[in-house]
């Protein structure tokens, strides 16, 4: 039988949102629908379509949440985009915070809007613009000025090399305006910090911040209690993103 006969309208709504945010949550993502049914027959839906291979699911061992995400097949039922948003299992975790924690922020009203990697790649000339691609874009406009960040959330230390490359590319970008780099350990955080200092200068990070972020597993990101390093001042990451 054909999966895509079997997708109404409301099947349409409920999965729309994935094409934005990747992975969510189940409570989440019915918060973003119109319309949605009470938690228990919503998610009784989900199910459904994680058994039609639509959506493939994730239970967080640590904030015990369900995820999901379209799978190829439900990729090809609701977009006819160059970049899929199907995510494969080497980024899940990667993926799945990226989008939860900008989320978080959005739905905070803390940014304006935000871009994730794969509605990047899905414009037109993408590498001409951009020229480096972020996990996210946060998109935030204050005091009058709209601002560009790249979001890059590292999980594990990336090698010397790979971070110096990087981080120069940013430095010589004018498109981006800051970079904001997450971690989830202090530690991590200042092994990066001296790395960067080491191989593009103390002098050139002005553009760059620096988070760290405990709880990340939780999935609890509250911006006030996430703290930060910005040109060796610590600062929250509600400080930095308050509109006043």
């Amino acid at each position: 039988m054909d999966l895509k006969m079997n997708l109404n309208s409301l099947h349409l709504n409920y999965l729309t949102p994935l094409l934005k945010w990747r992975v969510m949550d189940v409570n989440s993502l019915r918060k973003e629908c119109l319309r949605a049914p009470k938690y228990h027959n919503f998610y009784r839906i989900i199910r459904e379509l994680q058994e039609k291979k639509i959506l493939e699911g994730y239970r967080d061992p640590y904030s015990r949440k369900k995820f999901v995400y379209l799978s190829s097949i439900g990729e090809g039922q609701l977009s006819l985009k160059e970049n899929p948003t199907s995510i494969s299992n080497e980024t899940l975790i990667h993926d799945l915070k990226v989008s939860e924690i900008t989320r978080s922020l959005y739905e905070r009203g803390m940014l304006d809007d935000v871009e994730l990697e794969h509605e990047i790649h899905d414009k037109r000339n993408f590498r001409l613009t951009y020229k480096i691609i972020p996990d996210a874009i946060l998109h935030l406009e204050k005091k009058g000025h709209k601002f560009k960040i790249a979001f890059e959330l590292e999980l594990t230390r990336k090698s010397n090399q790979r971070l110096s490359e990087k981080m120069k590319q940013y430095e010589d970008s004018t498109f981006y305006h800051y970079v904001m780099y997450f971690f989830p350990s202090q530690n991590l955080m200042e092994k990066y910090i001296a790395q960067a200092e080491e191989k593009i200068g103390k002098e050139n990070l002005s553009k760059f911040m620096f988070f760290y972020h405990p709880l990340i597993s939780s999935g609890e990101h509250h911006p006030e209690k996430i703290m930060g390093v910005i040109q060796g001042k610590t600062v929250t990451l509600a400080e930095v993103l308050k509109r006043a």
